[in-house]
């Protein structure tokens, strides 16, 4: 026996997993478009939102401007997730200071009117932009502000066939329903097809109820992308089809996860992930994940009734929205949440023993430290789109294929 009695933990790599402001990977991360809240979250109220370990308000203004302020207002301190929504702003419930969507103060209710046109105030906040349902706010240099990116997915300017919805994983659709741990456990899994075998099928009995996770090792490969990373997952099913199946870690925080409902029953090309989700960081020791979902419309244009996200784990044989569920069912059926906040909060990367099911955790690393090091050197990093006229239904890398026993295996690779 090995003695854990001088066994020391080393750090965390600080350099992939912190994500305050200064720290490379929170300054790589704050330089793209990130996700706060749905569009439905908010209403008459505002609503207050941690994202890497900085504590904003956010809310829409009568004219139906968004802002994303800092919390605290800039006269006495008070929380202004306390405040009042008006036509023009946001008012202070303290003393009434009230500030416009883009920060400006534009009233102080107990001040004279000399004393306000002298004052120029501003609450800080961040640039917002909504799509798709949800809101997203740019929290890096100011004068970089990146184009929103838009992925076939999503970009509904190159497809008529969907409605774009706003969902939180976790609390209605999702994957994994994993909140305390650090942001990289988290997103890693979307690399990682050996968990899908061992921890959805042979350990917990089948959580799927697809050929995602049937019986008999599939073949399994990973490889770059031009956007980040994926793995490739071939099997041969009982009815003597074939399912390809490919899943994505776009840089920096993106995930694509094809349907895990597939039943291989029917011949599909290339039949694209219906969410793009962003893996997003509270701080760092907790992760939120928020999805735009490609809604299938019906022959009257309308959001289809009844249809389930290719990754809605809302099942009878899938434990994970339980977070209160009792603890020995946990043991008995451990599902992602417990695989990946049982890897510490944040998982010590130097106490690992990577083998080689592990290639696809070695490229991702590989490929965010490389992100990391262009803009380290003044570059942009991966991923980040300033060409408008590029930026249309950019490609993804995702999909599941189903080959009928004469197709052709060449044609989906």
């Amino acid at each position: 026996m090995k003695s854990k009695y001088h066994y020391e933990i080393p750090a965390e790599d600080i350099s992939l997993t912190h994500v305050e402001r200064g720290s490379p990977m929170g300054e790589m991360l704050r330089r793209h478009w990130q996700p706060v809240c749905t569009s439905d979250e908010i209403g008459d109220l505002p609503k207050r939102v941690r994202i890497m370990c900085e504590d904003l308000v956010v809310f829409r203004d009568g004219s139906g401007n968004i802002g994303c302020l800092e919390l605290h207002c800039q006269h006495r301190g008070t929380s202004l997730e306390w405040g009042r929504v008006e036509e023009d702003g946001l008012r202070c419930c303290y003393h009434g200071w009230k500030f416009a969507a883009d920060g400006k103060c534009v009233d102080m209710a107990c001040e004279t009117r000399e004393f306000r046109e002298k004052m120029d105030v501003w609450q800080p906040g961040y640039p917002t932009h909504e799509y798709g349902g949800l809101v997203f706010i740019y929290m890096g240099p100011a004068g970089e502000i990146p184009l929103f990116p838009m992925y076939d997915i999503i970009d509904t300017r190159h497809r008529d066939d969907v409605v774009l919805r706003g969902l939180r994983l976790w609390e209605d659709h999702g994957i994994g329903f994993v909140r305390d741990c650090n942001w990289l456990q988290h997103f890693e899994n979307v690399i990682d097809p050996y968990h899908l075998l061992m921890l959805h099928a042979m350990n917990s009995g089948d959580q799927f109820g697809s050929v995602v996770t049937a019986t008999g090792w599939p073949e399994i490969e990973f490889e770059e992308t031009s956007l980040g990373a994926r793995y490739k997952m071939y099997r041969d099913l009982p009815n003597g089809n074939r399912l390809l199946r490919y899943g994505e870690a776009v840089l920096p925080n993106i995930l694509l996860v094809p349907s895990i409902h597939e039943q291989g029953d029917v011949a599909k090309e290339k039949a694209m992930c219906t969410e793009v989700t962003w893996c997003v960081p509270v701080d760092n020791e907790h992760v939120f994940g928020i999805s735009i979902v490609a809604w299938p419309k019906d022959e009257n244009g309308a959001p289809v009734e009844g249809w389930k996200p290719g990754t809605d784990t809302v099942t009878k044989i899938r434990p994970g929205n339980l977070r209160d569920r009792p603890y020995e069912d946990k043991q008995r059926t451990p599902d992602d949440m417990e695989a990946q906040e049982g890897q510490r909060t944040i998982a010590v990367h130097a106490l690992e023993n990577l083998g080689n099911s592990d290639r696809g955790i070695v490229l991702l690393r590989r490929a965010l430290r490389q992100s990391l090091e262009q803009m380290a050197a003044g570059r942009d990093p991966a991923n980040i789109m300033r060409d408008e006229a590029a930026n249309h239904a950019i490609e993804t890398h995702a999909w599941n294929t189903v080959r009928v026993p004469d197709g052709s295996l060449a044609a989906a690779e």
